[in-house]
């Protein structure tokens, strides 16, 4: 009967926070029918339950859509450009120009000094772990740049 009278009602309540809002209205429904002894109100119980319902399936396909884009972020893709063909060492020098002094550092020795993590630590008289930290920081934003020039030479 509550169903009925107000089911349109609830849904169009819990739509302000979800995306599927009748499963919020069904899961409200489900408590309140498994409640012993009944809410004194229950309208005013099911609508703040609806709520809180619609609110948590909302951060639940928020965390959801983190969560792929940060998959489909980390995953290789299919076909792998030859930077080296479509970049010329100017513009990989304007891009490592663009990074910290120390990141730039710590990149140079990385790759085209060979060195080790240890060996860079030393050199540059820091941890370990912030060696490691800005070189993989370093590689990402230096990826995005490389990566947008490359699209941009693609294109052309």
């Amino acid at each position: 009967m509550v169903f009925e009278e107000y089911g349109a009602a609830l849904v169009l309540y819990a739509r302000q926070w979800c995306a599927y809002p009748d499963d919020a209205v069904q899961e409200a429904l489900i408590d309140l029918a498994r409640q012993r002894p009944g809410p004194r109100d229950p309208l005013a119980w099911l609508f703040k339950a609806v709520r809180f319902k619609a609110i948590n399936q909302s951060r639940s396909e928020h965390r959801r859509s983190k969560h792929h884009q940060l998959a489909a972020e980390r995953r290789d893709p299919w076909f792998v450009v030859d930077v080296s063909q479509n970049l010329e060492s100017r513009e990989v020098e304007a891009f490592l120009a663009e990074l910290l002094p120390v990141d730039r550092e710590i990149v140079v020795a990385r790759i085209w000094g060979e060195m080790s993590f240890e060996q860079i630590s030393d050199l540059v008289e820091k941890s370990l772990s912030f060696v490691y930290r800005h070189y993989q920081q370093a590689l990402i934003d230096l990826g995005k740049k490389m990566d947008c020039q490359v699209k941009k030479h693609l294109s052309q």
